[in-house]
């Protein structure tokens, strides 16, 4: 008893530091900043951003807001397309996806971020000044990346950058990858011919683990 009440006020505390830390975003290059971080920053930081109009379209999740999703878990109802595209450092970013799935034997994937216009390599060069820690964002195959990677059990806000899987491995059990990516968009629509800017959760992604770094989620969404 008293194990599970720690760990619910170290969540609650690792939460509190997010929310201190995250900034008063007022451009999108203060947004894509926060958001390339991978976890609460992006969502603490939507809740008083004052950014252009018509562009993300909002909903408030608990405490946070979040771009606004028809339902993570379906597909159709993962993508919203932006009525005015928001301009980032030269960049237009024309929407915001968000999946949600179970893979049998492979673990949990959750993917989240931008729809941009560009060639990746063109996006990817115009946003690396804002991306945080950009110094390990760096090419891995066709793709740029910044990856890092966590062993359930580990504490909470701790993330390793040595024994990574790579590109097209799959996470081992125990495990969680967090990856921030820049990357060709899928062949179909509505995604086809744009760039993903994207975090991804990978691997044995846990409640606790969804209640600090997906707080715009029900932590409990993959049980």
């Amino acid at each position: 008893m008293l194990r599970s009440v720690f760990s619910g006020v170290a969540l609650l505390a690792i939460a509190a530091a997010c929310t201190a830390q995250a900034q008063t975003v007022t451009t999108p290059e203060q947004l894509l900043t926060e958001f390339s971080r991978c976890d609460a920053h992006f969502f603490e930081s939507l809740r008083d951003a004052r950014l252009p109009a018509d562009t993300l379209r909002l909903s408030e999740y608990g405490s946070v807001k979040a771009p606004t999703i028809l339902n993570p878990l379906q597909e159709g109802g993962t993508y919203q397309r932006f009525e005015t595209p928001l301009i980032v450092n030269g960049v237009s970013m024309v929407g915001y996806y968000n999946q949600v799935q179970t893979i049998k034997d492979l673990g949990n994937f959750l993917f989240w971020g931008f729809v941009a216009d560009g060639s990746p390599d063109e996006v990817a060069a115009k946003l690396k000044p804002l991306i945080f820690d950009n110094t390990r964002f760096v090419r891995q195959g066709k793709a740029v990346a910044r990856a890092e990677i966590r062993r359930v059990g580990d504490p909470i806000g701790q993330w390793r950058t040595e024994g990574l899987t790579g590109p097209g491995v799959a996470t081992p059990f125990g495990f969680v990858d967090r990856v921030f990516i820049i990357d060709a968009a899928d062949a179909s629509p509505p995604l086809a011919g744009h760039t993903t800017v994207l975090c991804s959760l990978q691997g044995t992604v846990t409640a606790p683990l969804l209640q600090v770094y997906r707080p715009d989620l029900n932590a409990r969404l993959l049980d």
